[in-house]
């Protein structure tokens, strides 16, 4: 009898140890973060600054006038010629177009007293819509980055259109706005290619590049974390273990940002590390 008890007392306590390892290691298993990753990778960046603009004629014609018109030879739509009679008035004054180009406004009519004028608007006008531009206003912020002979990607309905910034304000304007007044800086883009089916007086996305490198060291921008002093820093995953890694960072786009320093091509980085995340730790990688 005294055998068995021995026995029992053996499996009860063989049982007890191991009900107590399974729970010792399903509390470390528990301990272990899991993370996801994104591979160190080279590729082509750009930086650019996102707006959007006007549609605008690249030359327009506002003609003002007054007294009585005697022949007024064309109508909103018309295209016209350099040199070709637009409006006649009874003393004998005549406006001419001075490039070929549309006639968008028509504000007279023939044998009636041209009052435009005194309304705040001209009696006729006419633009060059083959030849278009668009025209930005740039916050302080993006007028820092912005500078003529830069290469802009424009898009319209979901076609893209070349262009570069050609000019720039030499000063900046104060705009009213619904939420108050903000001061912009004007600048224009002109096409580089065809401008079919562009239509003046519409808004276009603008992507001006402002930077560019080719074969950088990215990592995903979820990636990036900065300390208490702003300095930009990773988590790589190395054998398991999360290892802190400070970086030196370079051109951002909207969804990489190129690292100069502290990571090699095929490192893998910790995308949004949460706070328990430090270095040192132990994790596994999310499947």
């Amino acid at each position: 009898m005294r055998g068995k008890k021995w026995i029992g007392l053996i499996l009860f306590l063989a049982f007890v140890g191991f009900v107590g390892y399974s729970i010792y290691s399903s509390q470390q298993e528990d301990d272990i973060a899991t993370v996801r990753t994104a591979e160190v990778t080279e590729e082509d960046i750009t930086d650019t600054v996102v707006t959007s603009g006007m549609i605008e004629p690249s030359e327009t014609q506002e003609i003002i006038g007054q007294g009585l018109v005697t022949e007024l030879n064309v109508s909103v739509g018309d295209t016209v010629e350099e040199g070709d009679t637009l409006l006649t008035y009874v003393d004998g004054t005549t406006f001419e177009a001075d490039f070929d180009g549309t006639v968008t406004q028509v504000n007279v009519a023939e044998d009636a007293a041209d009052n435009s004028a005194q309304q705040g608007r001209p009696s006729l006008v006419i633009a060059n819509l083959t030849d278009l531009k668009v025209a930005l206003q740039l916050s302080r912020s993006d007028a820092s980055e912005v500078e003529v002979d830069q290469a802009v990607i424009l898009t319209y309905n979901d076609t893209e259109f070349e262009g570069t910034v050609s000019e720039i304000d030499p000063v900046a304007t104060q705009q009213q706005t619904q939420t108050g007044a903000t001061t912009q800086l004007g600048a224009t883009v002109t096409f580089d290619s065809d401008t079919s089916g562009l239509i003046a007086g519409f808004e276009i996305d603008v992507d001006i590049i402002v930077d560019s490198e080719e074969g950088a060291l990215v990592i995903p921008v979820e990636a990036l974390n900065y300390n208490e002093n702003n300095e930009p820093y990773v988590f790589i995953v190395t054998d398991g273990i999360a290892e802190r890694a400070d970086i030196e960072t370079g051109i951002q786009s909207e969804a990489i940002i190129e690292v100069t320093n502290g990571v090699s091509a095929g490192d893998q980085v910790v995308l949004s590390p949460g706070a328990d995340i430090e270095d040192g730790l132990e994790v596994e990688l999310e499947n």
